[in-house]
């Protein structure tokens, strides 16, 4: 064989046969003529570039999504989560929430709902701040008058509260009586809502309140002066009224006969004009004129006579009172004595408030968004529907 048939038959065998295995280095070429004539690298390259280029549209765009989404969140956290968190009052380190004043209100609300008697909410978060914070005050002062309030004592109460008041000790360990009122309790904790470890906080520090009020009692003189007052009602301030007035009462005619014969009140006739006997700081406005005297010791307002008329607004009539008698030991009646303690708790939490670090926020905002709570929380009486074949009437 020769060399050039030697050289024809190594063409031949190397050259592809059609229909058989592509060559490593003929799948590379084909691949490369497929890219476009890119290599790898180029790709990587360009791909990369093309991500450097689209990069700050696609951040503007997760900060628009973003943005987008924290609207509504924050909307949420402002209206729901923030509100109920933020300060409405502190006492020395212990601090309270508007939720911890929502609870408090929808707690007592609850209880007006239970006896029956309709919830005022106008004054509700005013009242519930100030008692929140008497109560907190009674708490802290307690140690320094020897007042304590155990478990016990908060569950003696709490059973009350729910109607439950046991009258022998066999009653009250009884299992029935135990699982009534826990029954009684399950259903009391749905319906308010309300942690039971958070009222029964409410009830204890009230309680304290209730033992400190009973200490500034003790203080309070059970003997004291008092005036006998009499009312007589007018429908004018005419001189003439007075004078004529002053003439019966000099002439020694009964307090009774004197009410009955000038005064208009549609109630003279049944309580005769009595306003019973009153002490001092029962009715502060008129405590200078019922118990004042002058420079020479003679009372302000002499003896069964008629006081300068006083104008009452709500009822458009005129007022004149009379002191039927004094005396300087009589003993306080149980109603007055109640005014009185009021008012020396009053005067003993406004002293003590000086002495502690107290803070309250009372702002339209709070009480927009309190009032707005406590009116989501309140129970809608249920329509009574008409008798049969009775049409309702509009508006019902």
């Amino acid at each position: 064989m020769s060399t050039e048939d030697s050289t024809e038959d190594r063409n031949e065998e190397q050259q592809p046969v059609v229909g058989g295995p592509i060559p490593d280095y003929e799948a590379g070429r084909r691949s490369i003529t497929v890219r476009g004539g890119k290599t790898r690298r180029e790709m990587v390259n360009e791909q990369r570039q093309f991500q450097v280029k689209t990069r700050p549209f696609m951040i503007v765009g997760l900060v628009v999504l973003i943005g987008l989404l924290a609207i509504p969140v924050y909307a949420y956290f402002q209206n729901y989560v923030f509100p109920p968190r933020e300060l409405a009052l502190r006492v020395e380190d212990t601090e309270y929430s508007r939720g911890d004043v929502v609870n408090f209100i929808r707690f007592n609300q609850r209880m007006s709902e239970n006896l029956g008697v309709p919830f005022e909410i106008g004054n509700s978060l005013f009242d519930s701040l100030q008692t929140l914070q008497e109560n907190e005050l009674a708490f802290q002062l307690a140690p320094r008058y020897g007042i304590a309030v155990s478990a016990e004592d908060v569950d003696e109460r709490l059973n009350s509260i729910l109607g439950f008041v046991a009258v022998t000790v066999a009653e009250l360990e009884s299992q029935e009586y135990k699982d009534n009122v826990e029954e009684a309790k399950r259903q009391f904790i749905h319906r308010i809502g309300i942690d039971e470890d958070v009222f029964r906080d409410f009830i204890r520090k009230s309680m304290f309140k209730e033992q400190l009020r009973d200490v500034i009692g003790d203080t309070i003189p059970r003997v004291q002066a008092q005036v006998h007052i009499y009312e007589i009602i007018r429908l004018s301030n005419d001189s003439e009224d007075r004078r004529a007035i002053d003439r019966d009462l000099v002439s020694g005619a009964a307090m009774e006969s004197v009410v009955l014969q000038h005064s208009v009140d549609p109630n003279a006739s049944r309580n005769l004009g009595d306003q019973g006997w009153k002490p001092f700081g029962v009715i502060p406005e008129l405590d200078a004129l019922m118990f004042g005297l002058d420079g020479d010791g003679n009372r302000l307002l002499p003896l069964r006579t008629s006081s300068s008329p006083r104008f009452d607004e709500e009822n458009n009539w005129w007022s004149y009172l009379v002191v039927a008698e004094v005396n300087d030991a009589r003993e306080v009646d149980a109603e007055n004595f109640e005014l009185l303690t009021s008012r020396g708790m009053t005067i003993f939490f406004n002293e003590e408030q000086r002495n502690f670090d107290l803070h309250m926020v009372l702002d339209s905002a709070i009480f927009d968004w309190v009032n707005a709570q406590v009116r989501l929380s309140a129970i809608i009486p249920t329509p009574t529907p008409p008798p049969f074949g009775v049409a309702p009437q509009a508006g019902q």
